[in-house]
């Protein structure tokens, strides 16, 4: 049936008044409810009074896996793995750079021509043998012309030969292309879809704890209104009774002394009454911080504590676990990550092919000019390194060894917490079942105990003793029920499904 969800009151500047009906079976609710508390939680920003909302207990989960913080900070790991994968697409395209500068020498830069003097008057004279020769003149009159340039060439000063310009802008435009990476970049690209889905695992383990959080601290809520209300009962039969025992000891029927027990019983009472409500008011504050509300928020819980019958056997939750469980899911994609680093490391043993091209500007500002585009190929291989990259090759081996181990343990843990989830929640739901009986039969006793003082028949002691028999039961009772669903909760997380464990205990 449909439920009012939230009911805005008392607000300052702002006056705002809202009544919102829907149907909570979708999740879509959920979301509906967000928006609407947000909306007037921070647009309605001078909002001074408390919100009442009324909340189901899918409702509540889908406010956690929406605005809880821890889960939110997961979203953002999520996101910006996304983006790293997205990265890893770029290393498959060229690389385009553009380089620009501006140098400026103090003065013009000069050729020392005193180391290369020599080399310049040797050529000269070879260049006067050529001539002889063109000429058909001897080889001894080509000597003689050699010795005669080289040696008037010798007694010449070895003057530096100045470069009239001290500025020397320059812009350049290189393109690089990856050919051959020996596999690098294929094991990055693999890498960094393995860190993104293991980032989804990761926040769909967190999003299955905060499930198990909301489910607890919920009926965390409901247990402690439900025991708040046995006290509140004990406390008004208490009080009557001590009225009782007041009209008893003017007639004569009882001692005094017993209306002294009578009083102490009602202050114990009130006591414990008012150490659950304040236990309450605690557990509503948890309760919204698992929900990430604002403490301007007064939660109201709309489901009750109702027994569910739990109807799996074990073998087909341990199937479910190896199925659905996110930590095996995050151990596998370790294993790629791993094994994609090994590829990687194995790719420094290959050479490194790109393709590069390059635009050069100013071409005419320097004294040799180059042609404005060039292309090439270049391969790179190391040869030796040290065995730095043998070594790196080598740990992965170790790393490999180290997720299967873990795997391992995950395993043999998992398969621990699922048998003793399991034994503990069928425990729990047999000790809730004989309790009932105690229940009922502390509750007779009480009614059979209050009557006979009624009657003059029965003692004061015995009235109060009943009392708080039925009492002690009736919390007992509650808190097994509450253990039980906290067993079912701890089971369907150990499955990897919290949200089976939501769909069964909501109340319908």
């Amino acid at each position: 049936m449909p439920q009012r969800l939230l009911q805005s009151k008392k607000y300052g500047i702002f006056a705002l008044k809202l009544n919102i009906t829907v149907l909570m079976t979708k999740k879509t609710a959920g979301s509906l409810f967000l928006m609407i508390l947000l909306f007037i939680t921070f647009f309605t920003g001078k909002a001074v009074a408390q919100d009442t909302v009324y909340m189901s207990l899918s409702t509540a989960v889908d406010s956690a896996l929406i605005n809880n913080s821890k889960i939110r900070r997961f979203k953002q790991a999520v996101a910006e793995k996304e983006y790293m994968q997205k990265a890893s697409t770029g290393n498959f395209l060229p690389s385009v750079d553009v380089v620009g500068g501006y140098t400026y020498f103090s003065a013009n830069p000069e050729i020392n021509m005193s180391q290369v003097k020599e080399s310049v008057d040797d050529m000269f004279g070879k260049y006067g043998v050529v001539i002889a020769k063109e000429l058909n003149l001897s080889d001894e009159s080509q000597e003689v012309i050699y010795n005669k340039i080289v040696g008037g060439l010798g007694e010449l000063p070895a003057y530096n030969v100045v470069i009239d310009q001290q500025n020397y802008p320059n812009l350049n435009v290189v393109a690089t292309q990856p050919l051959f990476t020996g596999g690098k970049i294929i094991a990055g690209r693999r890498f960094a879809n393995a860190e993104l889905q293991y980032a989804h695992d990761e926040l769909n383990k967190v999003s299955n704890e905060i499930v198990k959080e909301t489910v607890e601290r919920y009926f965390g809520v409901v247990l402690l209104q439900q025991v708040v209300k046995v006290r509140k009962q004990v406390v008004q039969g208490m009080k009557r009774h001590e009225k009782q025992a007041e009209r008893a000891i003017e007639i004569g029927v009882i001692p005094k002394h017993e209306l002294l027990r009578a009083k102490v019983a009602v202050a114990n009472a009130e006591r414990d009454f008012t150490d659950d409500q304040n236990k309450l008011e605690l557990a509503r504050l948890a309760l919204k911080s698992s929900l990430g509300l604002p403490d301007t928020v007064v939660v109201l819980v709309t489901d009750s504590l109702k027994f569910k019958l739990l109807s799996t056997n074990l073998e087909d939750v341990k199937q479910m676990a190896r199925i659905k469980q996110p930590v095996f899911k995050m151990i596998g994609q370790k294993k790629i990550m791993v094994e994609q680093k090994h590829a990687a490391e194995l790719s420094e043993f290959m050479p490194q092919i790109a393709a590069w091209g390059q635009y050069s500007a100013f071409r005419n500002e320097y004294p040799v000019i180059m042609p404005p585009f060039m292309i090439g190929i270049q391969a790179h291989l190391n040869i030796f390194h040290g065995m730095q990259k043998y070594n790196k090759l080598k740990s992965t081996k170790f790393l490999a060894e180290q997720v299967d181990l873990a795997d391992k343990y995950a395993h043999e843990q998992v398969n621990l917490w699922v048998n003793k989830s399991w034994r503990d929640a069928n425990y729990k739901k047999e000790r809730y079942l004989k309790m009932k009986p105690s229940v009922e039969l502390a509750r007779k006793n009480m009614v059979i105990n209050e009557k006979r003082f009624e009657e003059g028949l029965g003692k004061s002691i015995d009235v109060i003793d009943s009392k708080l028999l039925y009492e002690a039961a009736e919390v007992e009772r509650l808190k097994s029920l509450y253990d039980y669903y906290l067993a079912l909760t701890d089971l369907y997380l150990a499955t990897g499904v919290p949200q089976k464990a939501v769909e069964l205990l909501s109340t319908k």
